[in-house]
């Protein structure tokens, strides 16, 4: 059958073309000049292509007169007929009527791009974007975009309404003048993500949750706003009106050596602003507090739950204009039992009515009481405590809190039930050498779950030339004080302790944590193996475990593997119902 009987489909534009009955259409003078564009873009591609064409021609002469003699043939054919035809081509020395022509098939010899590079793009959904970093804009010219990527480089996630941008640099947020001026003195440089989180929403005067892993820098993210709303107060009553034993802040924590840390702390910036802070800690005497309230007087309390019950039945001190309170470690109170003293201090400070109904109003500028809580992991009590004591707060999660930590290295050895103390003393003798002849600078953290445990690992330790300190809760405040300095000061370069310091040790170069014994709460394994790889140093943990540990298995399995790290042979074997593979 002959190929002229089929026609050829015109396309939509050439039908356009011949017809003349197309009714005009007005088009405004913006998209006039955008179709002028694009025609002359497309003239510039025809006219590249045709150029393309003529130099390519020489090279195929023979192709070409075969081609010319079969159009010569498909237009008498045409003629003949009246009907127009598909032009067809007789293969050229080819072995197959399907064979490939590379000259003159080819259909990308003759590219020629359709968007130059070097151009610049029109592109709407490019319009307005700025491809700077927000490190090289000013405050003002932050974007949405740029408060994510700020988030998203600072590990911050935050939960709540209306939760206000984190803070960039000290000087741009709403901190006093005088803290600003303090912080750089002291050689802070630049915020850590829980204090760029947590700072500029409290001092919005919103209650905060902050979860955070330890060695954060979150003693600086509730010490900043404490001491901003005390410089807000009312300059003449803090001069003249305000009594000697009521203090107008209020930071509580569940053990001494924490609350001693952060005394430490906020005596830095209270010296410069002439306030005074007071631990109100077990272990001291209760006239030494009577003393130095009496010729002072006291603006911030730092305090354990316990102790501060005793002084306030005492009526050592009054809480009544106390409307900014911190807990720092609010679970862990909970869990050493804190949570009946809790409860009766948090009901001796002043409420929303009082403020509403007196002129503490006006005095410390406030409608409410501020309330911050900050801990290492968030648990069903701490979701307890917020509901109760918390209006409207605000939460922040820093990094992966509550994963396993990323610059911390964690070892096993499990040990077999026919394993001996002995043997297992052996061993850690073994690790604290190895440690000391590949590190620097040693300090190394041994904890135990009983007092007794940590007196006889002293005894044998020291027999064996390790010099080291013990702290626990049968020592007295000042032998617990001496230790840690010793050690601090490298005096000491091993310290062995209960879980009754895991949370008050704030050393940054802790190079190694032993578990000589695993805890019987998880939670407190992240707690112990936080005392190392601090203020983002890479730290070590090493611990012992065995059959004896099994309800612990399951809790570690889950941590480590969401954590991305490997897990050990005995871990990796044992089989739980509750963990889902």
């Amino acid at each position: 059958m002959s190929s002229n009987i089929f026609k050829r489909f015109k396309s939509a534009e050439e039908s356009l073309d011949e017809d003349e009955s197309v009714t005009p259409v007005y088009i405004p003078k913006a998209k006039r000049a955008k179709l002028e564009a694009l025609k002359a873009k497309k003239s510039q591609i025809a006219s590249r292509l045709s150029a393309h064409k003529q130099q390519s021609a020489p090279t195929t002469t023979t192709n070409t007169t075969t081609t010319a003699s079969t159009t010569t043939t498909a237009t008498t054919n045409n003629t003949n007929n009246s009907k127009p035809s598909i032009q067809t081509k007789k293969p050229t020395g080819k072995k197959f009527q399907f064979d490939w022509d590379v000259e003159e098939e080819d259909t990308a010899s003759g590219f020629v791009p359709l968007i130059e590079m070097d151009e610049e793009i029109d592109d709407p959904l490019f319009s307005g974007q700025e491809l700077t970093h927000w490190t090289n804009k000013k405050l003002e010219e932050m974007t949405d975009r740029d408060w994510r990527i700020f988030k998203e480089d600072y590990n911050i996630t935050t939960k709540g309404k209306n939760i206000p941008n984190p803070l960039r640099y000290w000087n741009e947020g709403s901190i006093n003048d005088k803290l600003v001026s303090i912080i750089s003195q002291l050689g802070y440089e630049e915020p850590t993500s829980v204090q760029r989180a947590s700072i500029p929403l409290a001092l919005k005067k919103r209650d905060v949750v902050g979860v955070a892993e330890t060695g954060s820098g979150k003693t600086l993210a509730f010490l900043i706003p404490v001491l901003n709303y005390i410089l807000s107060i009312d300059e003449n009553y803090l001069k003249y009106e305000k009594i000697s034993n009521e203090p107008v802040g209020l930071i509580l924590a569940p053990t001494r050596e924490l609350a001693l840390q952060i005394t430490k702390e906020a005596e830095k910036f209270c010296k410069k602003l002439g306030y005074q802070v007071l631990p109100i800690i077990g272990g001291h005497h209760y006239q030494d507090t009577i003393n130095k309230i009496d010729q002072t007087g006291v603006h911030l309390i730092v305090a354990t739950p316990g102790r501060l019950v005793d002084s306030i039945e005492r009526k050592i001190v009054d809480l009544s204009k106390c409307y900014c309170l911190v807990m720092d470690e609010a679970d862990r109170m909970i869990d050493m039992g804190f949570e009946k003293d809790l409860n009766k201090v948090l009901d001796k400070l002043p409420t929303e009515k009082q403020l509403s109904l007196t002129i503490d109003g006006r005095i410390f500028h406030l409608e409410k009481r501020s309330t911050m809580m900050f801990t290492a992991t968030i648990s069903p009590t701490v979701e307890k405590l917020t509901k109760k004591y918390l209006i409207d707060p605000g939460y922040l999660y820093i990094g992966g809190a509550g994963e396993a930590l990323d610059n911390i290295s964690q070892l096993f050895e499990f040990l077999s039930s026919a394993t001996t103390e002995a043997t297992k003393f052996n061993k850690l003798i073994k690790i604290i050498r190895s440690h000391w002849r590949v590190t620097e600078n040693p300090l190394i953290i041994i904890f135990a779950n009983f007092k007794h445990v940590c007196d006889s690992l002293s005894q044998e330790l020291s027999s064996n030339d390790i010099n080291n300190v013990v702290i626990h809760g049968s020592k007295s405040q000042d032998m617990r004080e001496q230790a840690i300095t010793n050690f601090r000061n490298h005096e000491s370069e091993v310290l062995i302790a209960t879980d009754v310091a895991a949370r008050g040790i704030d050393i940054p170069n802790v190079t190694l944590v032993i578990n000589y014994q695993m805890v019987k709460k998880f939670d407190e394994y992240i707690h112990r193996i936080g005392r190392t790889g601090r203020a983002g140093n890479l730290g070590e943990s090493f611990t012992f475990i065995s059959d004896q540990d099994t309800e612990i298995f399951t809790p570690l399995k889950k941590f480590l593997k969401k954590g991305g790290k490997r897990l050990p042979d005995w871990l990796y074997k044992h089989q739980s119902q509750t963990v889902q593979e």
